[in-house]
């Protein structure tokens, strides 16, 4: 078992990786008045804990306004107070419309995110971002709430298909092309070992892109100062991939042919070495990330205009100034929409 802690404005948010759930819960739930566990309905037999135990549809269809308000009726119902806790228990969908719903019950209350998936583990478990899907668009609803802690079980990951558990690397090779070199490395020479969960390695790569990512939401939690804009890397692009395939094409394979077309576009602004495409494909595609997907190039660009990251005619885009190094640019509404037309319109 590892651990650490990071700060947040609402005070310090545990991480606690390698751990049994209901152990940790057990050390928690004495400091709230009442619980309530909110989990994915596909793995709510496998979940233990002395809390009510709500099931909850999972994926993109579950994370809206209206799953929100079910939560929050169920919170209401079994008298959860102001002292009480919400527990979310599942991917990052789930973890998402949980944190949400406890941000705005009673003007807010703590929870506690217990990740499911890879992809949860390693990204949406952490950061305080909430939200829900509307009008066609992804997050387009949501506040910036701290968990209180974040409970990481490996032992989920041991049911879990192979397509959702690989889903996860994508958001590790991330940190690692932006943030830190030697996890990159790490994941591509030992990439064998994490396919096959190897216990060890996988504990050591989650727990550093844990940290990778804790110590960018610590220098900019609100998302205001530009730092946390780092995490957006292969989302501003793979976010509207998922928008327009109606979010057919998983999260995690959406940011790797963002991450691609974002190098790309890196080069051709002139910031990012012409290797790096190549360094990413190549991690990548260790994870039978990188696929051919049919996407309407003018769909992408008019889903891309209406980004939250747009300020006035400029989108704010993270680029690679070379591996485990960034930089946040302004790039022109219509130039970026230019550039996806002519690097992404075959992706990979």
């Amino acid at each position: 078992m590892r651990e650490f802690t990071y700060k947040s404005r609402d005070g310090e948010v545990r991480v606690l990786t390698n751990v049994d759930h209901s152990t940790a819960l057990e050390g928690v739930l004495g400091n709230y008045t009442g619980c309530v566990a909110f989990i994915s309905r596909s793995i709510v037999d496998r979940v233990h804990m002395k809390c009510p135990a709500i099931p909850v549809v999972d994926g993109e269809d579950g994370k809206s306004i209206e799953s929100a308000l079910g939560i929050i009726r169920s919170a209401h119902e079994l008298g959860i107070d102001r002292d009480g806790l919400f527990i979310g228990v599942g991917g990052g969908s789930v973890l998402d419309v949980v944190g949400f719903s406890a941000s705005i019950y009673l003007r807010g209350v703590d929870y506690v995110n217990v990740p499911t998936t890879m992809l949860s583990m390693v990204d949406a478990s952490l950061g305080g971002k909430t939200g829900v899907n509307a009008l066609g668009l992804k997050n387009v609803i949501g506040v910036i709430r701290q968990p209180r802690y974040v409970i990481v079980d490996l032992s989920f990951l041991e049911s879990l298909p192979t397509p959702n558990y690989i889903d996860g690397f994508a958001e590790v090779i991330k940190y690692g092309v932006t943030l830190d070199k030697d996890l990159l490395n790490q994941v591509i020479n030992r990439s064998g070992e994490l396919l096959s969960k190897d216990r060890v390695v996988l504990e050591e790569v989650i727990y550093r892109s844990l940290r990778d990512k804790a110590g960018i939401v610590e220098a900019d939690e609100l998302d205001r100062a530009g730092v946390r804009a780092v995490l957006n890397y292969g989302h501003t692009v793979g976010h509207a991939i998922e928008s327009v395939t109606n979010f057919s094409i998983s999260h995690g394979r959406a940011v790797a042919l963002g991450m691609i077309c974002e190098s790309h576009i890196g080069v051709r602004l002139g910031y990012t070495p012409k290797d790096v495409p190549d360094v990413l494909l190549d991690a990548l595609s260790r994870f039978d990330l990188v696929s051919k997907v049919s996407v309407d190039v003018n769909g992408l660009v008019n889903a891309m205009v209406r980004d939250k990251k747009r300020s006035g005619d400029f989108i704010k885009l993270p680029v690679v100034i070379e591996v485990g190094r960034w930089s946040l640019v302004k790039v022109r509404v219509e130039e970026l929409g230019r550039l996806v037309v002519e690097e992404c319109r075959s992706m990979p």
